[in-house]
């Protein structure tokens, strides 16, 4: 299915009409599509149907790289079609151009019909693509804001049980322009997770300022002592091969170390390690991975694989060798040389992405909060909203508790 947005454009009054009483579900379907199509909701149910306006889109657009068409239709590829989504990708239209993109997709599981984000495990964050006019071109057409919006792309839409919108930013900006998610705001309850971003200065010198001079201070030294340890290298691929390469090897170690906490992740799961593998082999032009490495002697210290997409830095997975000088932090003088090569090439935002560890706050003040969107459709998937909805907030709950959090990893050290 893909419907004409530019048609609804020249005359949206044509489609706009009462419905009948005692219709048939087909011509209801059928309805509500005609209704989306005169609000300016075009709907695609294929990557190849939506690939040209979404990579024009993407080029000016707000978001993140989660959305962005190279990586969602790579994992889509991988891992999402081997598990039965069926993409509902919504651009919505006004003034004749795009105001926003929605990779919205159904997926079924426990017998339900489930409306997602796509990208599953291989998006930190989930929303929109934003125009980054959003705001004021929405409210010059519509005074209800984004809740009639939504119900427009909600007619256009297939059959659901369930909404299960999760992994959502309150911002889709950056810390010096934000851009408010309007999915975030129909969202009433926080995810179990913060994400930490923060801005950037124009010069490596002033971002230290930020810490205590006795910081600036160890941090020097413990330069110094691994400088005196031998050769030091910090590297950051610079070809596809050895992207791919450095991804791999990098994943593989932070599999081994979750491992060893006794926490399975996607590192170790086939079509994720082949979509991980796509995205870092992407010709220069359209490149997303960035992979970077700590050796002493030629000896691995620390990796990190990230992606760099519109003046944004994302850390995605950062590990260490834990066995190798661990009186030095090389995990941590790994991130500074991050964050320097970050600020040497005029990025002005870095993204530590979601999910608490004690380094991010030294590095963000303000975690930014996210926000899930759980709620039932039909009759079955209100009870199962219900469960899923008190099953986060005990993980928020569990997480929020130094103490609670601290048996949970210690139990899961045990099991492993």
């Amino acid at each position: 299915m893909s419907i004409s947005s530019e048609k609804s454009l020249e005359n949206p009054s044509r489609f706009v009409r009462a419905r009948p009483q005692g219709t048939t579900a087909r011509f209801r379907a059928g309805y509500d599509a005609r209704l989306a199509h005169a609000a300016g909701v075009t709907l695609y149910e294929s990557f190849e149907a939506a690939e040209p306006v979404w990579r024009d889109f993407e080029a000016r657009a707000a978001g993140t790289a989660f959305q962005t068409f190279d990586w969602l239709s790579t994992w889509h590829r991988h891992v999402g079609e081997g598990l039965g989504v069926q993409p509902a990708i919504a651009v919505v239209a006004r003034q004749g151009a795009p105001l926003m993109l929605a990779p919205l997709g159904i997926e079924r599981r426990f017998g339900l019909r489930r409306l997602v984000w796509l990208g599953g495990r291989l998006a930190d964050y989930k929303g929109p693509l934003l125009a980054h006019d959003y705001e004021a071109r929405l409210n010059d057409a519509s005074g209800d804001g984004f809740a009639m919006l939504w119900r427009q792309v909600r007619r256009a839409l297939p059959r659901h049980d369930l909404v299960m919108l999760d992994s959502q930013p309150v911002s889709l900006g950056t810390p010096g322009a934000p851009l408010a998610n309007p999915f975030a705001g129909l969202a009433a309850s926080p995810a179990p997770d913060a994400a930490y971003v923060f801005g950037l200065p124009s010069t490596f010198e002033e971002f230290s300022q930020r810490y205590r001079p006795e910081t600036r201070r160890i941090d020097r030294s413990k330069f110094r002592k691994l400088e005196a340890a031998g050769d030091v290298s910090f590297r950051i691929a610079e070809t596809a091969e050895e992207r791919v390469a450095m991804t791999q090897s990098i994943l593989a170690r932070k599999a081994a170390q979750l491992s060893a906490q006794g926490i399975s992740s996607i590192f170790e799961e086939e079509n994720y390690l082949a979509a991980w593998h796509d995205l870092a082999a992407l010709p220069e032009e359209r490149r997303l991975i960035e992979a970077a490495e700590l050796r002493l002697d030629g000896q691995f210290l620390s990796g990190s694989v990230s992606h760099v997409w519109h003046g944004r830095n994302t850390l995605m997975v950062h590990t260490y060798d834990h066995d190798l000088l661990p009186k030095l932090s090389p995990g941590r003088l790994h991130l500074l040389k991050l964050l320097q090569s970050s600020i040497d090439r005029g990025i002005a935002t870095y993204d530590l992405s979601v999910g608490y560890a004690a380094y991010k706050e030294s590095f963000c003040d303000a975690p930014m909060e996210m926000r899930n969107m759980i709620a039932g459709a039909s009759l079955a998937g209100h009870g199962a909203a219900a469960a899923i909805r008190a099953g986060l907030a005990a993980k928020r709950w569990i997480k929020a508790d130094p103490r609670l959090m601290g048996l949970v990893q210690k139990a899961r050290a045990k099991l492993a």
